[in-house]
């Protein structure tokens, strides 16, 4: 595996292309015009949630599934960590968490220490903004504050806007206030983040009759209660929670529909390249526990990835790509999109080339990343492996659920993974990450979200 460093840039970029690799079997092909990038993430947004072929009841999503309907849906797409610390720094370097560092936060007494992005590691922001581009990231997310480093190649940077409507005012003013060039603009909602408290607009939608336990009064009590076991939710309030969830992103649908609109309106959306995805999902007590951040279980490393292609790209609208991608494949896809060939790198692959129905092979597995703990999945396998323990071997075409471990009745597969895992951690490059001490602000705004 080959990871991009501040010095390789410079030849890289210099040279038209992305990294060198040896013994690629086929040559890049004619990259389009550059294109506007837009990546939507939705914090804990699940995979069921969206997609003409998502297996769920209710239509929660309309704008979203629209968006899918125009562009490409890859139904097996995965996150290489299932909480927003390790999985953003990889979507934005194409690093694995190992790689780059940023994993749980250190408590000390009152003092609470992280680790911060390496200026070694080079950002997509970075990287377009060396080909021209305007670079912007609007967010509402404490674990995004700069002291972390990931505002590497970012021009404009807020990290602390409210909701939807505030993050689509700031990047509407800034394209209208921007010279006329490609532009890379990063928005990332907390709106499905614990406690799902929908609006008054979508609330009780898919939750009218409800008469059990408060879910939104003292929230933070009620999730710490739960975590300790102190509270075992009732089925129907387990469903109410799910209910609510649902109300919070049926809401968050119409304020991103709205923002396609504005896109519209102002002639940006035939030229820009459109990426929906999550940085994890959720749990609903799948597998005993709720939120995210505490398994590598599907619910929380399967996302959604859609892209609306530029209309250069001459892709068919609303196909579906069933082949393993990852999060790691979105930094070469977004140099493709800037009309930079990528060459491929390692086992990351622009996804442009699979929208339009090429690509060197399959990918064999995916790997994702829970302190010790480690999931090699493939199509139809998934081993979680924790150091010091026996690994889980999942039969996910019998078993999608995970719920019955036959590592016991199937050592060739268990081997196979293993071998997998082996060869996944002979290619770590891992670049030490910097340390900070947070300020109050920080540290109250990651313990809103559960994670001190």
């Amino acid at each position: 595996m080959v990871f991009w460093s501040r010095a390789a840039l410079v030849v890289v970029l210099g040279a038209g292309g992305i990294l060198a690799c040896g013994g690629c079997s086929a040559p890049p092909q004619q990259a389009p015009p550059p294109a506007n990038i837009l990546l939507l993430v939705v914090d804990c947004l699940r995979a069921d949630r969206v997609g003409a072929a998502a297996s769920y009841s209710r239509a929660v999503a309309p704008r979203l599934e629209a968006l899918a309907a125009a562009g490409t849906r890859f139904t097996r797409a995965f996150a290489q960590a299932s909480w927003t610390r390790p999985s953003v720094p990889t979507l934005l370097t194409g690093l694995y968490p190992s790689e780059h560092g940023l994993g749980a936060f250190l408590q000390e007494g009152d003092e609470v220490m992280g680790g911060s992005l390496s200026p070694a590691a080079v950002t997509v922001a970075e990287a377009l903004r060396a080909l021209g581009y305007s670079t912007a990231l609007f967010a509402q997310q404490n674990q995004l504050a700069p002291r972390f480093g990931l505002d590497q190649g970012f021009d404009v940077y807020d990290h602390k806007a409210s909701r939807a409507a505030h993050i689509h005012e700031e990047l509407l003013g800034w394209l209208d206030a921007e010279p006329k060039r490609p532009f890379f603009a990063y928005l990332h909602y907390l709106e499905l983040h614990w406690p799902y408290c929908a609006p008054p607009a979508t609330r009780g939608v898919f939750t009218a009759g409800y008469q059990g336990r408060p879910l939104c009064a003292d929230w933070r009590r009620l999730r710490e209660d739960i975590r300790s076991g102190a509270v075992t939710l009732a089925p129907e309030e387990v469903d109410a929670m799910r209910g609510q969830y649902d109300e919070e992103l049926l809401a968050l649908d119409g304020e991103i529909g709205l923002l396609f609109d504005r896109l519209r309106e102002r002639g940006l959306w035939d030229d820009t390249l459109i990426v929906l995805t999550s940085d994890h999902g959720e749990e609903f007590f799948e597998h005993g526990g709720m939120a995210h951040g505490t398994s590598l279980y599907d619910e929380l490393i399967h996302v959604p990835m859609v892209l609306k292609p530029p209309a250069s790209w001459g892709t068919t609208a609303g196909s579906a790509v069933n082949a393993l991608v990852e999060h790691r494949d979105l930094l070469p896809t977004f140099i493709d999109a800037a009309g930079t060939t990528p060459a491929p790198t390692g086992d990351r692959r622009s996804l442009r080339q699979r929208m339009l129905g090429g690509g060197d092979g399959e990918r064999e597995f995916v790997v994702a990343e829970l302190g010790d703990t480690i999931a090699v999945r493939t199509l139809d396998h998934k081993l979680i492996v924790e150091r010091g323990t026996p690994g889980q071997l999942f039969d996910l075409a019998r078993d999608p659920g995970e719920l019955h471990d036959v590592a016991g009745e199937n050592e060739a597969t268990v081997t196979r993974l293993e071998s997998f895992l082996r060869r996944w951690r002979a290619g770590l490059h891992p670049i030490k990450p910097g340390a900070e001490t947070l300020d109050d602000e920080t540290v109250e705004g990651l313990r809103a979200l559960g994670y001190l």
